[in-house]
């Protein structure tokens, strides 16, 4: 603890930087939730409908990416040892990036309104753009270079990928331009938003924070760089082959080394777990273990993709969305967040205090048994889910959406009782 204190306050950037974006990512995750509730009888069939694309940019946008910037501010200079480049950059991305999403999301679930798809997609490129900015003239002052590192480069350059390919389907909705299908260069964006720029900084982090919180040592990083190289150059190939009508067999070759990167990586994680020295798991670590079980799963299921038609399955691909989005995602931020928003809050109001007065645990912080049934609530809700979009089930369909609710409420009392503490 002693360690973390003394590089979080010669690194770390103002609370009130980070703590906004994750307030934010917070409220975001709770709207959309009760739109999923609101809007139950629209999630079904294709994914590309204008409700659910609005909903999905809530998430994608609003909560993983805006949590992803808040933790990589505060990750990067503590990680790396080094400044952020400029808080004043991140303050004016923030604004920038919540008005894009806004407008995005609401460009989306009215479709019909008069405001374009392109003007939201700017803001939210030069928003990205900004932020890689800032992070990149933050990292090439760093002078001990490490995997983690190496991975969070990595995924600036896929979030400027994906930032083109989302402004370039949005400029092509208001005057279509694209040769190719929109939903094959949909797909194009998926992945590169999803394998490279989100997962390459779950991979990256978790190689530094799963250790941290399990008390792990022992093991080597091999499969790491193995992950590395294989993603990375399965994407490249994927963000080639994909700009052409016909993928032919490439599709197969790019999509299997990926599917062999996340393999690893998972391989990897289990090694690092199986080394702990903190058997018992708390309910942070609850989460992330649950989240790194989906995505194998996933891993697995979009490998199949490969070898059939699966948009013929009814609601396939709605069930691999809620599988990654939130089985995967969504439960490996939560369970981070129970672990590094009470280390922050208690930074910043109790370090200068250890000593001279009475100072909380970082459990007590919040409620670990509300925790634990949001937890439950939340792998119920996907176990209900999961069949009855595959069956069509509409009002099981609902109670999922309404366990999801409730069980981001929950999540939402706890951060702001850790705020409040």
């Amino acid at each position: 603890m002693n360690n973390q204190i003394s590089v979080a306050g010669i690194y770390s950037p103002p609370f009130r930087i980070v703590i906004k974006y994750f307030i934010t990512a917070i409220i975001s995750f709770i709207v959309f939730n009760l739109m999923l509730l609101v809007d139950y009888k629209s999630i079904s069939g294709h994914h590309f409908q204008p409700k659910i694309l609005s909903i999905n940019h809530i998430l994608t946008l609003g909560f993983i990416t805006m949590i992803i910037f808040g933790a990589m501010f505060q990750l990067v200079p503590v990680v790396l040892e080094v400044k952020l480049f400029s808080n004043i950059l991140a303050e004016i991305q923030f604004w920038i990036y919540s008005i894009g999403v806004i407008l995005l999301a609401y460009k989306f679930y009215f479709f019909s309104s008069s405001l374009s798809f392109e003007f939201p997609a700017i803001l939210l490129s030069i928003a990205m753009t900004i932020f890689t900015i800032n992070i990149v003239l933050s990292m090439i002052r760093v002078k001990k270079w490490n995997i983690t590192g190496t991975y969070l480069a990595s995924a600036l350059f896929w979030l400027l990928i994906t930032a083109l390919a989302g402004y370039l389907l949005s400029k092509n909705l208001d005057t279509p331009f694209i040769k190719i299908n929109h939903l094959q260069y949909l797909k194009l964006h998926a992945i590169t938003a999803f394998v490279g720029w989100v997962s390459m900084v779950v991979m990256g982090v978790s190689f530094k924070l799963i250790p941290m919180f399990t008390l792990s040592h022992g093991y080597k990083l091999n499969l790491a760089k193995w992950t590395f190289y294989l993603v990375n150059i399965g994407l490249l190939g994927i963000n080639w082959i994909m700009h052409y009508p016909e993928t032919g067999i490439y599709n197969l070759i790019f999509g299997f080394l990926v599917f062999i990167g996340l393999v690893l990586y998972l391989i990897q994680i289990f090694i690092i777990f199986k080394k702990r020295v903190r058997k018992k798991l708390d309910i942070g670590l609850k989460f992330s273990a649950f989240a790194f079980i989906v995505m194998g799963i996933s891993a697995l299921l979009n490998f199949s993709f490969l070898f059939y038609d699966y948009e013929a399955i009814k609601n396939l691909t709605l069930i691999y969305g809620f599988l990654v989005l939130i089985g995967y995602i969504s439960f490996l931020i939560i369970g981070q967040m129970y672990k590094i928003v009470p280390f922050l809050v208690w930074y910043h109001k109790y370090s200068s205090k250890v000593g001279i007065e009475k100072t909380p645990m970082l459990k007590d912080m919040f409620d670990e048994k509300l925790a634990e049934i949001q937890f439950y609530m939340m792998i119920i809700g996907l176990i209900i889910l999961i069949p009855s979009l595959f069956l069509d089930l509409q009002s099981f369909a609902l109670i999922a959406f309404l366990l999801f609710s409730i069980s981001s409420i929950v999540f939402g009392f706890n951060m702001l009782k850790i705020l409040r503490s």
